[in-house]
C-alpha cells in the first residue's frame, strides 16, 4: 500500500519534462562551457531552477517561446541548472552565488564573474518580461555589475540600491551589501520605516541588525503584520538576527552588540535555552580568541548545566579548548 501511494503521489507532482528544453544547450562540463563563452566573447545564462518548483515549471513553458529562443541564440549561451543536483549547487558556491528561490536568472561574463542575478517573479513570466530582463542582464550600462562600479564611483540612486543591495546578497558580497543597505536605511525617512517598502528591504536584502530600520523593525514587530502573516515577520527578523551571529564578524563584536541580538531572538519568541544553544559557540569562539580560557570552559559548563556532555559534542569543545595546548594536555571538560 506505502508503495503504490509513493507511485501516485509521484505521478501527481507535476515536475520538468524529460525533454530538452530547446531554447537552451545541453548543459556539460563547466571549464567548457567557460571556455567556448571566452571564444566566442559571450555571457553565460543559467536559468536555475527546481524539478517539483511549480513556478519553473510554468516558466519552462514559456521559454520555449521561439523569440526567446532567437534572442538566447544570438545573445548568451543558454543552459537550465537543476538544483537539485549536488554539482550544480557546488559549482554556485565556488562563483559566490547564492539562489535564494527558483527560478532564478544568473548571467555571468566570459570569465565567470556574476553580471546579474535575478529571482524571477510570476508577473515577469511573459516573453516580453523575460526578454527584457535577459537584455537589462547583458546590457553593459543596466546590468547589476554596471550598477555596483558606479555606486564604487559615487552614485547614489535610490531605486538602483535596493537592486544593488539584492545583488550583493546574492553573489555574497557582505561587506558591500551591509553599506549599501545602512545607506537605504538611512535615507529611508522614519515615517516609512512601517511601510512595505521598509518590510521589502528587511525581508529580502538585509544580512545585518546594525541599523536604524532593522532596530524599529525588531521593537514593533506587530506593525509589519499589515504587510504578511506573523510567521514571515518573525523569520523575516530571525534570518537577518542569524546572518548576523553566523558571520565571520560575529567574531569581533562586543558583549553589548550580542547581548543586543540575544535581545531580539527575545523579542521574536525564543526561550532563554534556545537563545543559548544559537549563541554558544561564538561566545566561547569569542573567549579563546581573547585566551580567556578557563571563561571558555566555565561558559560550556554552564551551558550543560552539571549534565553529562554527549560524546561528539564533547568531542568538538576539546578540540577548541586545547587548540594552544600540547597534545598531551588533557581536555578540562569532566
Amino acid at each position: 500500500m506505502r508503495i503504490l501511494f509513493a507511485l501516485v503521489v509521484a505521478l501527481l507532482i507535476p515536475r520538468y519534462s524529460q525533454a530538452q528544453n530547446p531554447s537552451f544547450k545541453t548543459l556539460e562540463n563547466f571549464d567548457a562551457i567557460f571556455a567556448r563563452a571566452k571564444k566566442e566573447n559571450k555571457p553565460v545564462f543559467f536559468e536555475a531552477f527546481l524539478p517539483n518548483c511549480s513556478h519553473c515549471i510554468a516558466y519552462d513553458a514559456t521559454l520555449k517561446n521561439q523569440k526567446i529562443k532567437q534572442f538566447l541564440d544570438k545573445n548568451v549561451l543558454a543552459y537550465q541548472l537543476d538544483l537539485s543536483k549536488k554539482e550544480n549547487g557546488i559549482f554556485l558556491r565556488k562563483q559566490k552565488i547564492f539562489v535564494p528561490s527558483t527560478p532564478s536568472f544568473i548571467m555571468l561574463g566570459p570569465d565567470g564573474k556574476p553580471w546579474s542575478v535575478q529571482t524571477m517573479g510570476d508577473e515577469l513570466n511573459n516573453v516580453d518580461g523575460i526578454i527584457s530582463t535577459l537584455q537589462k542582464a547583458i546590457d553593459p550600462e543596466k546590468r547589476d555589475e554596471a550598477i555596483l562600479k558606479k555606486y564604487q564611483q559615487g552614485a547614489r540612486d535610490f531605486n538602483q540600491m535596493i537592486e544593488l543591495a539584492n545583488f550583493t546578497r546574492m553573489t555574497l558580497d557582505s561587506v558591500q551589501n551591509m553599506e549599501i543597505v545602512q545607506q537605504l536605511a538611512e535615507a529611508l525617512p522614519q515615517d516609512k520605516y512601517e511601510s512595505e517598502l521598509g518590510f521589502l528591504l528587511i525581508r529580502k536584502v538585509m544580512l545585518d541588525n546594525n541599523n536604524p530600520l532593522f532596530e524599529h523593525f525588531i521593537n514593533n514587530l506587530p506593525a509589519y503584520r499589515k504587510y504578511a502573516d506573523s510567521v514571515t515577520v518573525r523569520q523575516a527578523a530571525e534570518n537577518t538576527l542569524m546572518s548576523t551571529l553566523f558571520s565571520s564578524r560575529a567574531r569581533k563584536f562586543s558583549p553589548e552588540r550580542i547581548a543586543g541580538i540575544k535581545n531580539g531572538l527575545k523579542l521574536i519568541g525564543l526561550n532563554e535555552a534556545q537563545i543559548a544553544n544559537r549563541c554558544i559557540v561564538l561566545e566561547v569562539m569569542i573567549d579563546l580568541d581573547k585566551d580567556h580560557l578557563a571563561t571558555a570552559v566555565d561558559r560550556v559548563k554552564k551551558f550543560y548545566q552539571s549534565k553529562v556532555i554527549p560524546e561528539k559534542e564533547k568531542e568538538f569543545w576539546c578540540k577548541w579548548l586545547t587548540r594552544k595546548s600540547g597534545p598531551n594536555i588533557p581536555c578540562p571538560l569532566p
